[in-house]
């Protein structure tokens, strides 16, 4: 007879998988809802609103995000961000380890969120948690009705896996981590099915440590305690901005076409934020702009005849931006970009 406590741990053990853009997902920040979706097979447009519309009302939806991302590990991972700074450097792989640096950013968030002071009289802490305990009742239910994974979708083989194939082949493991055991269509190094006997062995690189089994309880309590302060605090800091302008969650895109429409900074919110500069020309006089990213994706098209340096700035999330100069030959004076990062990938691409 199946308890509570084996309930809870086979969530745990079947947790579903972040998959972000540069895995084949069709991400937007980190790759949660994307994880979701394929893990329960619903569609990740739903996972997507029930953040937003928690995060907008209630005011834990994004709390809720911060922890998923911290505790779902990439594609072709067993391992998550948070349970990586928990672990000795010689208890995890080489592209495990390169996880610890997200989940210390991860914490850092955490810890700012609790020790930020909260004014109210419990009404925003009350709502929070209702925004909380709504979320685990999803998961509990989406568990219910699809309790077993996907074939080949989890790093660690589960006891079951659903009965009809999943197509997984759009998806690539994380760099340096092998195709994850039972998948039933070729990985992109066989992409004509010719060596099924070798999916499931690891790319070059060190072996795999041995884990020890995690505890659930302490991450699930700890997770509601620290979603709840998180929650408590965006909805402080942040709910009353994105309830009165109904713009916030627009996306933001710029393409300034003469130097005059330059502007010294641009910035993202909620939502894509896309600066377009393909079109501008030779300048007249030097220009720094900055470009901060909100939260959401931000994607630079870079300008084709103007003499340009770029700063890189990481933030939370993906990011491709390469310091450095470009465009050495093109006249005019030169244009310098600082590109900050903020939550989600950040794709600077030269234009074509």
């Amino acid at each position: 007879m199946s308890t509570a406590t084996d309930t809870l741990r086979q969530m745990w053990d079947t947790r579903p998988p972040r998959i972000p853009s540069e895995q084949g997902g069709n991400a937007k920040i980190a790759g949660v809802c994307e994880g979701i979706g394929v893990r329960y097979q619903i569609d990740p447009t739903l996972v997507r609103v029930a953040f937003v519309v928690s995060a907008l009302t209630l005011g834990g939806g994004l709390a809720a995000y911060l922890l998923a991302w911290g505790f779902m590990p990439r594609y072709g991972m067993s391992v998550s961000p948070l349970q990586a700074i928990t672990r000795r450097a010689e208890q995890l792989s080489e592209p495990e380890a390169g996880q610890r640096t997200t989940g210390w950013v991860l914490l850092v968030f955490l810890i700012l969120f609790l020790t930020s002071s909260v004014p109210g009289d419990g009404v925003i802490l009350s709502s929070a948690f209702g925004s909380i305990i709504l979320m685990l009742a999803a998961w509990w239910a989406l568990d219910k009705r699809t309790p077993a994974p996907p074939a080949g979708l989890l790093a660690t083989p589960p006891t079951a896996t659903m009965t009809q194939p999943v197509d997984l082949s759009m998806f690539t493991p994380a760099e340096g981590t092998p195709v994850p055991p039972g998948r039933t269509t070729p990985p992109a190094w066989d992409p004509l099915g010719a060596a099924p006997f070798a999916w499931d062995l690891p790319e070059p690189g060190p072996a795999p440590q041995p884990k020890r089994r995690a505890r659930i309880w302490p991450w699930i309590l700890g997770g509601i305690g620290v979603a709840l302060a998180i929650s408590a605090a965006i909805t402080a800091l942040f709910g009353a901005v994105v309830v009165n302008d109904p713009d916030i969650a627009q996306p933001k895109q710029h393409a300034p076409a003469a130097e005059a429409e330059l502007q010294s900074s641009y910035e993202g919110e909620i939502g894509d934020l896309v600066v377009d500069l393909r079109n501008l020309p030779a300048l007249e006089k030097s220009h720094e702009i900055s470009v901060e990213g909100g939260i959401g994706p931000v994607n630079i098209f870079l300008p084709r005849e103007v003499p340009l340096t770029i700063e890189c700035d990481a933030g939370l999330g993906e990011s491709d931006c390469e310091p450095g100069e470009y465009n050495p030959d093109a006249e005019g004076e030169r244009l310098t970009l600082n590109v900050e990062g903020g939550i989600g990938p950040v794709r600077v691409m030269e234009g074509e």
